[in-house]
């Protein structure tokens, strides 16, 4: 083996050496995170505060059915359900006044168009909360699924712990080959910047939540100007968390196991760009911040798949000796390695973290997640459910909505 060589080993088995520690990181992690779990204790409150549902719905024909029946069913005993209904052309209100007609506790609010200077959701979330008559919101999206004591549970959640602000990271539902590849990973991608042990803490100035499902303290809400103060984010539920936290009110996000799950995408295209969208706003528009992502795995997971490919390459053509061999063996560890890993770290929002193995091609998926939100920094552009946003300009008054039973 030349000089050459062993330096080039020597730094490869550095690199891949991270990956026991981070093995060891993820199991302290784990054991400081919050997990919700159908054990867990539900609210049992003589008097138990109005909680109003607000549910977001553009074009959800195909999800909208399946959320309501399962909020609806909820054990919770005091409630009341806005559906919006943002701009649709698809049956979602005909979806949502169908219910509207059987279970009294529901509305239906009616928004025609958008104001400048908001996103779609947080104008939409904006108007319900105006029309809202509870002492609590619960933020949903209308691609959730609710177990009947979910809201119970992450009531008591956020009484026990004394929160203005509970979030849950539902389970993923990933029924195509894409999803349960890339999305897992997309999660780690984000929430490496949001650990959840920091954000639970009150010393610490780090906050987050989970839009999907957000179970915020009405008074808290209105406090810190509700979406208001967040209308041209798109990833609202981060901003607005930082904001109650700032406000020196506690915030708690918690893993979800058994009570409720979503399924955020459903194709390829739909997963790229919902993900370039979250970790564009998430990381404040910053591409040094979206760039540093992308050198994690560049550094410590794809010279793993550089070094098998040469050291087979190099087998094949009887060159290498010895130095080919110990490539191809701490290339095969490097995986192993990996794997192990990200099992732990995809089982966590994926049942039995199915598609680990794929990590390598979900790793690709994510590079040009990165590029993509790399652009729209400097474009200021992005689209998302047929709405085109720009850098914001001019802000003009949110509109007055209909509401219906």
């Amino acid at each position: 083996m030349t000089p050459t060589q062993r330096t080039i080993l020597t730094i490869y088995i550095a690199l891949a050496a991270i990956w026991p520690v981070r093995y060891v990181v993820v199991l302290i992690v784990e054991r400081l995170c919050d997990f919700l779990t159908p054990q867990s204790p539900r609210f049992s409150a003589e008097n138990p505060p109005l909680v109003t549902a607000i549910i977001p719905a553009k074009d959800e024909e195909t999800t909208l059915a399946d959320c309501l029946n399962t909020v609806i069913t909820q054990s919770y005993p005091n409630m009341e359900i806005l559906v919006i209904d943002d701009r649709s052309t698809d049956a979602t209100p005909e979806i949502a006044r169908k219910f509207a007609e059987r279970d009294p506790r529901i509305r239906v609010i009616t928004i025609d168009n958008l104001p400048e200077g908001w996103t779609g959701k947080t104008h939409g979330l904006h108007i319900a909360a105006a029309e809202a008559r509870g002492e609590w919101f619960w933020f949903i999206d209308s691609d959730t699924r609710h177990e009947p004591d979910s809201l119970s549970i992450v009531m008591e959640y956020a009484r026990s712990e004394g929160a203005a602000m509970a979030s849950l990271l539902p389970e993923m539902r990933c029924e195509s080959f894409w999803e349960r590849v890339v999305q897992p990973l997309a999660g780690v991608v984000l929430m490496q910047s949001f650990p959840l042990f920091l954000v639970n803490n009150d010393k610490v100035r780090l906050a987050f939540a989970n839009g999907q499902y957000i179970l915020i303290e009405r008074s808290a809400y209105e406090a810190v100007g509700g979406h208001t103060s967040v209308k041209d984010k798109f990833v609202e539920d981060i901003y607005l968390a930082d904001r109650v936290k700032s406000s020196g009110r506690s915030i708690r996000v918690a893993i979800a196991k058994g009570i409720g799950s979503t399924r955020m995408y459903t194709s390829l295209n739909s997963l790229v760009r919902g993900w370039s969208r979250i970790l564009y706003d998430a990381t404040r528009r910053n591409p040094v911040r979206l760039a540093m992502k992308a050198i994690d795995p560049l550094l410590f997971s794809q010279p793993a798949h550089v070094a098998l490919v040469a050291a087979i390459v190099m087998l094949c053509m009887g060159v290498g000796g010895s130095f080919a061999w110990w490539l191809l063996l701490v290339s095969v560890l490097h995986h192993i390695a990996a794997i192990l890993v990200l099992h732990r770290l995809y089982r966590m929002s994926i049942p039995g973290g199915k598609g680990v193995f794929w990590y390598p091609l979900a790793g690709l998926v994510i590079d040009w997640i990165v590029v993509r939100a790399i652009r729209s920094c400097f474009t200021g552009k992005v689209t998302w459910r047929g709405t085109s946003y720009d850098k914001p300009s001019r802000v003009a008054p949110p509109m007055v909505a209909q509401a219906s039973k």
